[in-house]
């Protein structure tokens, strides 16, 4: 909860940035706001998010408990620190304060570094390793590329001669090295490590077939390959490509679309079987996320084909950062969050008198308006972004912030059994239902 908690908090205060103009659309994308409120979204928000997310499931998914408790705890501090250098230091930048960056990058880089080996070694443990073990496995590799360029990103801004030291090479890498960070990043740490985790999720608390058989394997393997194959000739090769490599990054590219449009068919296969017909509402919101990365998949791909990538690059990151990720990130935490609570403050008391059921520590009524209002300001500023309307985006996302504040007060209020305290628990229940509903419950906690 403390690392869910500290998210949340880095997530607002990107959006207050976003709002106030301190970043893009008011100021230019290159500006230190701008690059300040990005790495808050990307290592502060969804990055965190993800970790803590990890440090939970891992063990169901390894049947192995984390590697070392306090690596988890040291992780939290480590990321935290370095990313508060971090932006103090894109603020800085040009300025002897500047060197904060790099101090900043070295802490976060830490700190991401304990974080994946508390959770890698559980997983390398575990024979055979299940389907979403293999994605997040693949998800970590991908984030150790992903922060091992944004370091040298951040020594090549604050400490020039680095470049020099380490040879012509680098400085290729370095040159044309952003894109290939944001798609090590965004489309491979982050995404195959969502999908892998919602392909233990979903079928949880849907009720839905566990195993995805040959459509489960083809999204691992042609994700993996095709971030493998882009990243490979993109980053490998110095100067412009010649048509062969420029086409075998494209088959890369073409692999990470295809399996991410397999993986959105599988999703509303999971749906379509489940045997829990009425959803909660984390599963009803999450539909907003997958819509998301469909519009994203489409974007694109049209923009891929009519060479305009830089228009729709905006665009793109709305719906990936606070629709997809951020989306299906907070829609996650309104069940993980009562779900832990119920675990901590009421498993213990099962058996012993009446509990409340873990639905009892929602109000999904009041909720649902929350992920309605985040979803449509994401729609709202993902056009705005593409047409070229900077107040509009702020305006859309001034409503993604008041429905993130929200949301982090309906998760607390479920971890401190607000709504619980103000209802008798199963009080309206024959007796064979409480015992059904008690039982469920206490079934999903003993397999979390």
């Amino acid at each position: 909860p403390m690392i869910f908690a500290c998210a949340l908090g880095n997530a607002v205060l990107a959006q207050l940035l976003l709002v106030a103009g301190v970043s893009w659309p008011a100021a230019s994308s290159t500006a230190g706001g701008t690059l300040a409120t990005v790495h808050l979204l990307t290592i502060g928000w969804i990055t965190l998010l993800m970790l803590g997310a990890l440090f939970q499931f891992v063990p169901v998914l390894a049947s192995q408990k984390l590697w070392s408790r306090h690596l988890s705890l040291g992780a939290l501090l480590l990321i935290e620190l370095g990313l508060a250098g971090m932006v103090g230091g894109f603020f800085l930048i040009g300025t002897p304060f500047g060197l904060l960056l790099s101090a900043g990058g070295a802490g976060v880089v830490a700190g991401i570094m304990a974080g994946i080996l508390d959770v890698a070694v559980p997983l390398a443990r575990k024979h055979p390793l299940p389907l979403s073990g293999r994605f997040v496995i693949a998800g970590l590799a991908l984030l150790l590329l992903t922060v091992s360029l944004g370091l040298s990103f951040a020594l090549a801004f604050t400490v020039p001669a680095f470049i020099g030291m380490l040879g012509g090479m680098l400085g290729s890498i370095l040159a044309r090295g952003i894109e290939y960070h944001v798609l090590a990043g965004i489309g491979g740490w982050f995404t195959l490590t969502a999908i892998g985790v919602s392909y233990e999720l979903l079928p949880m608390f849907m009720l839905a077939p566990h195993e995805r058989g040959a459509w489960g394997v083809s999204v691992l393997w042609l994700g993996s390959a095709g971030f493998v194959l882009a990243l490979a000739v993109g980053l490998a090769v110095p100067g412009p490509l010649s048509l062969p490599l420029f086409a075998a990054e494209q088959l890369g590219r073409t692999c990470i679309g295809i399996a991410v449009l397999l993986y959105l068919i599988d999703v509303v296969r999971m749906y379509r079987d489940r045997r829990r017909r009425r959803i909660e509402l984390h599963n009803r919101a999450a539909i907003g996320a997958f819509v998301s990365l469909a519009i994203a998949l489409v974007v694109a791909i049209a923009s891929s084909v009519v060479h305009d990538l830089g228009r729709s690059a905006p665009t793109l990151i709305f719906l990936l950062i606070f629709g997809w990720l951020g989306g299906l990130g907070l829609a996650q935490l309104y069940k993980i969050v009562p779900f832990l609570a119920w675990l901590s403050h009421f498993g213990p008391r099962l058996g012993t008198g009446p509990v409340p059921r873990v639905q009892d520590l929602v109000n999904e009524q009041a909720a649902a308006y929350m992920f309605v209002a985040y979803f449509a300001a994401v729609a709202i500023a993902s056009g705005a972004a593409f047409a070229g309307f900077p107040m509009l985006v702020r305006a859309a996302v001034a409503l993604t912030l008041t429905a993130t504040v929200l949301l982090a007060r309906e998760y607390w209020r479920a971890w401190q059994g607000y709504y619980a305290r103000r209802k008798p628990p199963l009080q309206s229940m024959s007796l064979s239902q409480k015992q059904k509903e008690a039982d469920r419950d206490h079934a999903q906690a003993t397999h979390a």
